[in-house]
């Protein structure tokens, strides 16, 4: 009887003694520097090794909920490491996409790497995978040699960042941050996570975004993607951030483009109705605010009218042409009235096919 309890005592045990294993693997794990793949894939052997039994612990850690400005890193280990026990063939589909492969992609048609559409296509499971390699073992994978390493590399950095925010995987918006404010990172990467970084952030990504924006010290590319960037926050207050930049006098050129793609994108008739019809009073006011903002620019800035054309023709509000005819009729000046003449047709096409 004495051995018997003993085992049951020692089953009963077991659960309690796995929970605390696990809880110091995974700060271990989460300790681990950034880029230092060695000790990475150590700390996550030691607790992908406790196989399925650790599962209910990992999926705890990785709640949504821990994925928090503190927690996020050890978030983001739980659900790495229960990703890879849970389902490998993910794992495998992050860690060696065929498009990166060159005896794959150089049978194409365009015989470079392309691996965006594969990685995003695998949804929010792909995302901890696709963190961890961005995080931990990005300069580990076996890149080819020569210009072809240096394609892959830039096509993976890039899918790496644009999948989480395809998917709108809100878990993501910390480790984006961190790439979109990263010095050391390429600047056409930096531009990838900062529309991606919105779209996982929301209203959130507005604080991030002014700030960048504003700072005249940053790279101009990384300052326009934030002017982008804006267009995938989609609430009225990204509209008034937009606004608050493009009326600002001495904008340089780039800038004032880049939040005018920003107002298209926002105002999208098309990414309002997809967003279905619970939000369409919201997307109706967002929608005039964008169209009001562009009819203004074409008094302000009539010089740039190809891009607003481009932004009213996205936003096709219904009320904008009459407003654009109006301007092309009585506009201040001539080139005024010219750079709404030359939005009409467009407009008008683009209401006639939203309609």
């Amino acid at each position: 009887m004495k051995i018997i309890a003993a085992i049951l005592g020692a089953l009963l045990l077991a659960p309690a003694l796995l929970s605390a294993d696990i809880d110091s693997l995974l700060t271990d794990a989460a300790a681990v520097k950034t880029g230092d793949s060695v000790a990475w894939v150590a700390a996550r052997d030691r607790i992908t090794a406790l196989g399925e039994a650790a599962l209910p612990d990992l999926r705890t850690a990785g709640a949504e909920a821990n994925w928090t400005a503190d927690g996020w890193v050890r978030a983001l280990v739980a659900e790495t490491c229960r990703m890879r026990i849970e389902k490998p063939e993910v794992a495998q589909a992050v860690d060696k996409p065929n498009g990166l492969d060159p005896a794959v992609y150089k049978l194409m048609r365009k015989p470079e790497p392309a691996c965006q559409h594969h990685l995003k296509n695998l949804g929010t499971d792909g995302t901890p995978l696709m963190l961890e390699r961005w995080r931990w073992t990005f300069e580990a994978y076996a890149y080819s040699e020569g210009d072809d390493g240096r394609l892959e590399r830039d096509c993976y950095a890039k899918a790496l960042l644009f999948a989480p925010g395809f998917n709108a995987d809100r878990r993501a918006r910390f480790a984006l941050e961190a790439a979109l404010r990263g010095g050391s990172v390429p600047e056409a990467w930096r531009q990838v996570a900062a529309v991606s970084f919105a779209q996982t952030a929301g209203t959130d990504a507005l604080p991030t975004l002014n700030e960048l924006f504003d700072d005249a010290t940053l790279a101009t590319s990384v300052r326009e993607a934030c002017g982008w960037a804006y267009g995938r926050v989609a609430d009225i207050k990204s509209a008034d951030a937009l606004k608050t930049r493009l009326t600002k006098d001495g904008q340089p050129v780039e800038l004032q483009r880049a939040l005018l793609t920003g107002v298209g994108l926002l105002g999208s008739a098309w990414g309002w109705k997809a967003r279905g019809p619970m939000l369409k009073p919201a997307g109706d006011e967002v929608r005039e605010a964008c169209a009001r903002m562009l009819v203004d620019a074409l008094k302000s800035i009539p010089t740039e009218s190809e891009f607003i054309s481009r932004a009213l023709a996205l936003t096709a509000y219904d009320a904008s042409l009459d407003w654009v005819t109006d301007l092309a009729q009585s506009g201040e000046s001539q080139p005024i009235r010219d750079a709404a003449k030359a939005c009409l047709e467009p407009l008008a096409t683009a209401i006639k096919r939203n309609s």
